[in-house]
């Protein structure tokens, strides 16, 4: 078992399988979010990423949830996070503009 594997279980001891693979999806994406928030200057990128840490944050310890719903909320917690990177290349010059 992973060590954010057995993060989840102390949270919700229950967690098995395809449960404990989203929600370890989940914290990894609650941590990045964080981390995105800290570290950009692009206010576009900042808020993706406040909403990517709010919705793993949500969902990641959340008792009586279904897989379905689990995996749902990973998958939305980890396009933000992509987002937030793209907006933060993007925002911050670091791809070139057109003439």
């Amino acid at each position: 078992m992973s060590d954010l594997a057995f993060h989840v279980r102390q949270y919700v001891p229950e967690a098995n399988g395809e449960e404990l693979e989203h929600r370890t999806i989940l914290l990894k994406a609650r941590d990045w979010g964080a981390a995105l928030r800290g570290r950009t200057v692009s206010l576009r990128a900042f808020n993706l990423a406040v909403e990517a840490h709010e919705v793993a944050g949500e969902f990641v310890f959340a008792t009586h949830e279904t897989a379905t719903r689990l995996q749902l909320a990973a998958k939305l917690a980890r396009h933000l996070v992509a987002a937030s990177m793209l907006a933060e290349q993007l925002d911050d010059g670091e791809v070139a503009r057109g003439a």
